[in-house]
């Protein structure tokens, strides 16, 4: 059986497509290079078209555009000089010693996270304080308005075609990305008109969310089948499912998903309960700033690349 990759930004300003693909690509091969030499990074390559890039940057750079004024679309240049500085970091680099001598901004918005949002999902006053920090994630929530159904689609197009071509299938969502993962999972597992082709099978292989907001209770509460109980609750076409989260990352403040997706083990709806990797010591420092958060910190960090690494050599 062949193998596909597909891969899910987040939210935010976002460079060009081409541009955008070119660096994540370039992080986990850079990741195979350093960890696992030129055979590594070659079994990455040798996907060829099989490594998909689902992007929506299109769609929430024209909103946070018309919402907050920024320019479209976010340039390039710094995000590429922080991958040559992650380049220069041996595997052994990547410890909490190098990450503190980082100037990293993302530990205060991590406590705030963390001290606020379970609160403020009891009072049901989370969705505000959502629309300030991430405009763009309670957009997609948006009932009234197609951007969210539009995201998801582009994903849903992807995943189909990988599913009816037999595909074995690595699905990686970063942040919002990660959200519409789950959401289009769910939907391919109890709408009508999936549920009967993709509904019973463990389609995706190895889910991997990085710097994922899964865990908030405000986020829990608007996933798609958040209201139902038992089975219906979950997707259903999962295998194994790892969750990576960095240290002061703010959007994965809540680190463990095992806990919040349990039940899915006790359903018998994946082969083995979520894996959560935490802490991922993200190194990436773009404009002088640290960002735990940023995607090219994850995709180049020793775990990812040996999830994929060994995901890739596996039969």
């Amino acid at each position: 059986m062949s193998k596909t990759i597909i891969f899910i930004h987040g939210r935010d300003i976002k460079p060009a497509k081409e541009d955008l693909r070119v660096l994540w690509f370039d992080a986990v091969a850079a990741g195979l290079q350093r960890d696992f030499g030129e055979p590594g990074r070659a079994r990455f390559e040798a996907l060829g078209e099989n490594r998909r890039f689902v992007y929506f940057g299109d769609l929430s750079n024209q909103f946070l555009h018309e919402h907050r004024g920024v320019d479209i679309p976010d340039e390039c240049e710094s995000r590429r000089e922080a991958l040559d500085v992650l380049k220069s970091y041996s595997r052994e680099d990547f410890n909490r010693s190098t990450y503190e001598g980082l100037s990293h901004g993302g530990a205060l918005k991590e406590a705030l996270a963390d001290t606020f949002s379970g609160v403020l999902s009891l009072l049901r006053a989370g969705s505000p304080l959502i629309a300030a920090v991430a405009p763009d994630m309670a957009y997609y929530w948006n009932q009234d308005k197609y951007f969210g159904s539009e995201i998801r689609w582009r994903l849903t197009e992807v995943l189909k075609a990988a599913f009816d071509q037999g595909q074995q299938i690595m699905l990686v969502g970063h942040s919002l990305g990660s959200i519409v993962c789950y959401d289009c999972l769910w939907k391919f597992s109890h709408y009508g008109e999936y549920r009967q082709d993709y509904g019973s099978q463990r389609l995706v292989d190895l889910f991997v969310t990085i710097g994922s907001p899964l865990g908030d209770e405000n986020v829990k509460q608007h996933l798609k089948g958040h209201s139902c109980s038992g089975r219906l609750r979950y997707p259903h076409n999962i295998r194994r499912w790892v969750n990576l989260s960095a240290e002061d990352d703010y959007i994965s403040h809540d680190n463990h998903l095992s806990n919040d997706y349990h039940r899915m083990s006790e359903l018998d709806l994946l082969d083995e309960p979520v894996r959560d990797i935490h802490p991922i010591y993200n190194l990436t420092v773009r404009k002088g700033h640290s960002n735990p958060h940023s995607a090219i910190g994850y995709l180049i960090s020793p775990e990812f690349a040996s999830l994929l690494h060994d995901w890739l050599k596996t039969p």
